[in-house]
């Protein structure tokens, strides 16, 4: 019976981790930023590319991690009222504060080993130090109202799109455009979260900006941060056709993929999802327009930007397969979204 219930934690661990949405998949939002990156150019050889790519890789990966398994740990008895499970908690407390640190250590080791410098080093500091902040007393961003909103996406920002940039040093104006539109993915993300969590969170008395504002105004908030989603991705997409156009048969494919992956946004938010009774508070809150951009420049874009480097560098295609495998984890889990998990 004690084997049965630890390989039943470790599978429901490696489940949680690799495949349902608050594992690697949240971590999605790095292959944009990496993949345009490569395009735009580094002055970099492609074997060197290939290696600190993967190092950032992981770095983001026991970063990202390692902050739900710290909030997953600071919130354990509000998850367990609110019937939700989480695989680190069923661990000995020791043993579950030593994974996420673990974690972080090897992720600082990734990036030294990677050859970052004290620029490298310092953007990981300030990521990990707002990731923790943002869940451990007595600071705990999460119940200080606004604060926590900006601290959470302020931390994934700089995660996913400063220190690949730091890591690369491309060409500067890529910085502003990658780092605005993680951001305001991110304050979309927390806010519709904290909006859906509006009624558990207030009867457990969590402050957060949600709860301490009402819900009238983290609507017209969402709705603010929506606009200013849709203009950011929309002038990416714009660019990456941009950066595209010398080479034909790519900008036709990522040309008709954006135009088929917003118009199938369109197509089931606004009818597929209702007629087969799938609507969900995702595609009923958020407009079909942010979903169709964001699942099209965040996931669909970045496998074809490794193709048009995979050809002429078969290490890319390594880069390709992984972030092809993260839309079909992103893609299974829209379509099975669940709120409460």
């Amino acid at each position: 019976l004690y084997m049965e219930k630890k390989r039943s934690l470790f599978i429901e661990a490696l489940s949680q981790v690799f495949i349902k949405p608050r594992g690697i998949l949240k971590m999605s939002q790095v292959w944009l930023p990496l993949s345009l990156i490569l395009v735009a150019g580094t002055g970099l050889n492609p074997s060197a590319q290939f290696c600190l790519s993967l190092y950032l890789l992981y770095a983001v990966l026991s970063k990202g991690l390692s902050s739900i398994l710290i909030n997953d740990l600071t919130d354990r008895e509000i998850d367990r009222r609110a019937g939700k499970e989480r695989w680190i908690t069923s661990l000995p407390p020791p043993a579950g504060i030593m994974i996420p640190v673990f974690l972080l250590a090897s992720g600082f080791l990734a990036l030294i080993k990677a050859g970052g410098n004290l620029p490298v080093l310092a953007t990981f500091t300030a990521t990990v130090l707002l990731g923790i902040l943002y869940s451990l007393k007595p600071v705990r961003f999460k119940e200080r109202g606004a604060w926590g909103i900006i601290a959470y996406s302020l931390s994934a920002a700089i995660l996913h799109a400063l220190l690949p940039w730091v890591l690369f040093r491309p060409a500067f104006w890529l910085l502003p455009l990658l780092f605005f539109a993680v951001l305001a993915e991110k304050l979309v993300q927390i806010l519709f979260h904290q909006f859906v969590d509006f009624d558990s969170d207030s009867a457990e008395k969590v402050k957060s900006f949600a709860v301490m504002a009402g819900r009238g105004k983290v609507d017209r908030a969402l709705r603010f941060v929506l606009n200013i989603a849709v203009a950011a991705d929309l002038v990416l997409v714009f660019y990456i056709l941009f950066e595209m156009k010398g080479q034909p048969l790519f900008f036709s494919l990522i040309g008709l993929a954006s135009l088929l992956g917003v118009g199938f946004s369109a197509l089931y938010v606004r009818i597929i999802s209702k007629k087969i009774g799938a609507s969900t508070q995702l595609t009923e809150m958020l407009p079909w327009s942010y979903l169709g951009l964001s699942y099209v420049l965040f996931y669909l874009l970045p496998p074809l930007l490794f193709l048009t480097l995979a050809w002429r560098e078969p290490l890319i295609w390594t880069l390709a397969t992984l972030s092809a495998l993260s839309l079909l984890g992103v893609s299974f889990n829209f379509f099975f979204y669940n709120p409460k998990k």
